[in-house]
């Protein structure tokens, strides 16, 4: 009986599961694994009670933009719709850490809207710390991401189904029940699932706007125990809570998206016949004019620190960005190979093996990262790292590590796909070629799965350039990034170089959000 070695995917997702779950176990049992690990204290039943409450509001919120925006632009074409299209996109992308900041120029004390309430002679106090800040921040990154998924969905509706509709003469409400509500019902389930995980995992958002102890999420109240606290029974028992809830949470989206794609037409679009309604015309033009006061104004922030670039070039940005950079292409490389590896694992035994469920499971592994709290998964590390090695060098191990991580679920989405098409297009062939191994990766998957891998690796890359998250565990002034330098900035009340970086921060992550998605479409 010939030895036959496993498959590297499979060490691959060997490794994930053993290094979270190492890093958890190393974490519970740092002071010897207490029972106070077990408590229900009021601060859990507090941090849990307003982790929930902002994100059920930031959601709605999220939602009843998004989808208010996707309908209105979807009957609508006018001078500018592009330029619209791009903001959306543009605002998909942005790190929290920047929207912190236009939260900050806009709605601050000293803020946009402030000096116009002045002007206007009202004097009266308009605090963001707390739910304000939190909901107006979350809603500006979300709302845009809801948008965009939600207007590409209702492109799909085949231009068979439009000319029936004109054909029998449908009413707006008819329109909108025979054929915008079945993609909304489709798409709303997921798209909430995911906002609200997002929302409830909040850390820098919530850091910087929350205002106290009372206001934080579970994300935070873990950093505020490792960070301050040093207690590492706490942190642990908070990450198994939040791991319980997010995972939980994960499952069923991987479920909900799990269905059969909706048939789309291949020939020309044609006009939706609700469009000449007068009375949807107004409703059109007034979610249009609400998206564009609030989206607009904190998207454009940051093109106010364009005039203060020149005063922040100095050695502590340049050594930043280089930080920045050198963390981003080694967590997208490992995203990349890893993401790789999986997919490989999950279409051997998809085809080769037959093993559907098994298949699924290599399939599963990714989303179930973003389960997992990064900054208890951090501290186990760094209690691990510290046996072995420096602890003062741990940072510069444990960043691209968890963004790599973390940029996973979003590199394997666009190479695990491609895969299975290479697989079906040539996989006959390359048998009976007798071509494995490398050389199938190098003739047979490489055509196809360049392009993606490039689209993957590029947006990996633009999520760990705008992240902060574990910087803020370990920077310093010997660990700094472009974010932390950010942060840095707001703390010290230092608003224009704050937008000045925020806006190179932006351009660097448009850019490359940009490539991935120019990519992602020369693939198709």
């Amino acid at each position: 009986m010939t030895y036959s070695p496993p498959h590297p995917g499979s060490l691959v997702a060997f490794a994930i599961v053993a290094l979270v779950a190492g890093g958890f176990i190393a974490l519970a049992t740092v002071d010897g694994g207490k029972p106070a690990l077990l408590s229900i204290s009021p601060y859990l039943v507090q941090v849990l009670t307003f982790s929930v409450i902002q994100a059920a509001l930031s959601t709605l919120l999220s939602l009843a933009l998004g989808i208010g925006l996707a309908l209105a632009l979807a009957r609508r074409s006018f001078t500018g719709r592009e330029i619209v299209l791009a903001v959306l996109g543009t605002t998909m992308v942005i790190p929290t850490i920047v929207a912190v900041y236009a939260v900050f120029a806009i709605y601050g004390r000293s803020g946009l809207l402030a000096e116009a309430l002045r002007f206007f002679g009202w004097d009266g106090s308009f605090s963001i710390f707390g739910y304000p800040g939190i909901l107006i921040a979350h809603v500006f990154l979300n709302g845009p991401f809801v948008a965009r998924i939600t207007l590409d969905a209702l492109r799909q509706v085949p231009a068979e189904h439009w000319r029936l509709a004109t054909a029998f003469g449908f009413s707006p409400a008819q329109i909108f029940r025979h054929l915008d509500w079945p993609v909304l019902r489709a798409e709303l389930p997921g798209l909430a699932g995911l906002v609200f995980l997002l929302c409830f995992k909040s850390f820098a958002i919530v850091l910087a706007l929350g205002g106290g102890p009372s206001r934080a999420t579970l994300e935070v109240a873990i950093f505020e125990a490792l960070k301050i606290d040093l207690d590492f029974g706490r942190a642990a028992w908070l990450a198994l809570i939040q791991l319980a809830i997010c995972l939980s949470l994960t499952a069923i989206l991987n479920w909900a998206f799990a269905r059969a794609p909706a048939g789309h037409t291949l020939r020309a679009p044609v006009s939706r016949p609700d469009i000449e309604n007068r009375r949807l015309r107004i409703i059109d033009a007034v979610i249009l004019a609400i998206g564009a006061l609030f989206i607009a104004p904190l998207a454009l922030s940051v093109l106010d620190g364009l005039r203060h670039v020149p005063a922040v070039l100095d050695a502590d940005f340049i050594e930043a960005f280089a930080t920045s950079l050198a963390i981003a292409v080694t967590a997208a490389s490992l995203a990349c190979l890893l993401a790789l590896a999986l997919a490989s694992a999950a279409r051997r035994r998809r085809v080769a093996l037959k093993s559907p469920r098994i298949a699924a499971l290599y399939d599963f592994l990714p989303s179930t990262l973003l389960a997992v709290p990064p900054f208890a998964l951090t501290a186990g590390l760094f209690l691990l790292i510290r046996r072995f090695a420096d602890p003062s060098q741990a940072g510069l191990i444990l960043l691209p590590l968890i963004n790599g991580l973390a940029a996973l679920p979003f590199a394997y989405r666009y190479i695990a796909p491609r895969l299975l098409t290479a697989e079906e297009r040539y996989g006959r062939v390359a048998a009976s070629l007798g071509i494995t191994g490398l050389s199938k990766l190098r003739l047979m998957d490489w055509p196809v799965l360049k392009r993606p891998l490039g689209a993957g690796f590029a947006l990996a890359m633009a999520l760990s350039f705008g992240d902060f998250g574990i910087i803020a565990l370990f920077g310093g002034a010997e660990l700094r990034t472009l974010p932390y330098l950010l942060y840095e900035r707001l703390g010290a009340y230092r608003m224009d170089e704050a937008a000045a970086i925020g806006l190179l921060i932006v351009l660097a992550a448009f850019l490359l959000a940009h490539v991935s998605g120019r990519l992602s479409h020369a693939g198709d």
